[in-house]
């Protein structure tokens, strides 16, 4: 009875520690926040909106505190987050104005190579980049891809105004190395603008699907070659397919993050200068290696869809991914970070299931031997 009594208390114990302690912290360490949206205009203008919300909690209760300074400050706070809400609201209804079923491709590439050729390369299409350095603090992505792993409105507010659609203009306002064009800054009016948009991400769409055409082709015939020598067996079948998904992931994470991040356990690093990088962003872009098992697959599928809902102030752009992208991103990080994932979750039941055996073999011993000296 005294070791039933013994067990109870522990068993107490751990569940207010499981479902008690460690919720608690983990809300601390990690606050809750609203899932991923991949509508942009919609989680943007919601943020913006929550924001609004909590600097005018904050008025009130300043004001309730009849507090000046601290009133002051915080009027001013709320002045600029209405500010914000208004600039996404703004962003987002020019690019619902853009006809995306009207773009014409050959018109893109004639306005890629006026407009974006100085800065980004489209090796798919045999143009070549004219800065391949990290001496404008980062490499210039190479745009072949960018038309499949990228939202298309994203693309669209990014080119209208892309310190605001990274969610950076905090940090680089109307100096980010980026420029925007829309009608303000080029001149032009909202018509022609739209069209040209609409036709660059035309382009961007059919290189796109070019790149990625041509990817898994290598992917598949590399892998192919790899396993040429077993026999064919549902064994080989499963490995190939394991390895092209992987490799897939890979090339998903290289396009999307690798001008910044490295993932050395997988031998992988960014071609952009670390002091580059540091003197761009402020700070040395982390290795990704671990980062699946410190922070968690769902805060990064947060994180990279809108990084200041986790942290405020971040350098760290938004990343403007497609769902699909992004789920491909986050795999690679988990499969290089927490390969034995599936392994160690099936174990811990085992070992669960063990240990209550033990408990029950070690209690009939303990009453076996007592009953004895008794």
């Amino acid at each position: 009875m005294r070791e039933l009594k013994i067990f109870l208390v522990v068993v107490v114990f751990t569940a207010l520690v499981y479902w008690g302690v460690e919720p608690y912290a983990h809300s601390v360490m990690k606050p809750h926040v609203a899932p991923a949206n991949f509508n942009f205009a919609e989680e943007d203008i919601s943020f913006a909106k929550g924001i609004v919300e909590a600097k005018e909690l904050a008025l009130n209760e300043a004001q309730k505190n009849n507090d000046e300074n601290q009133t002051a400050s915080a009027q001013k706070a709320l002045d600029l987050a209405k500010q914000n809400l208004a600039k996404d609201e703004a962003l987002w209804a020019s690019v619902e104005k853009i006809n995306f079923a009207k773009g014409n491709a050959t018109k893109g590439k004639e306005f890629f190579e006026s407009n974006c050729f100085a800065c980004h390369g489209l090796k798919e299409d045999g143009i070549a980049a004219n800065i391949t350095d990290s001496s404008l603090g980062v490499i210039p992505p190479d745009l072949s891809s960018a038309g499949v792993i990228f939202d298309e409105k994203f693309l669209a507010a990014l080119v209208l105004n892309p310190s605001l659609a990274l969610k950076v203009e905090h940090k680089f306002g109307d100096a980010f190395i980026m420029p925007a064009y829309n009608a303000e800054t080029s001149g032009e009016s909202e018509e022609v603008v739209n069209e040209n948009i609409a036709n660059l991400i035309a382009y961007l769409k059919e290189i796109g699907h070019k790149f990625e055409a041509k990817q898994n082709s290598e992917i598949k015939t590399e892998i192919e070659a790899k396993y040429a020598n077993l026999e064919n067996s549902p064994e080989k079948t499963a490995l190939i397919e394991k390895d092209i998904i992987f490799a897939k992931d890979r090339i998903s994470f290289i396009e999307a993050c690798g001008r910044c991040h490295d993932m050395k356990y997988d031998g992988y690093f960014t071609p952009s200068k670390a002091e580059d990088l540091k003197n761009y962003l402020g700070s040395i872009p982390p290795d990704l290696s671990m980062m699946i098992r410190s922070r968690g697959s769902q805060y990064l599928n947060d994180f990279i869809n809108n990084t200041q809902k986790l942290l405020p102030g971040t350098a760290m752009p938004r990343v403007g991914l497609n769902e699909d992208t992004q789920a491909k991103v986050i795999s690679y990080i988990e499969k290089v970070g927490d390969s034995k994932k599936d392994e160690r979750e099936s174990l811990g039941i085992y070992i669960m299931i063990f240990f209550v055996i033990l408990s029950i073999f070690a209690i009939a011993w303990k009453q076996s031997v007592w009953s004895k000296l008794h």
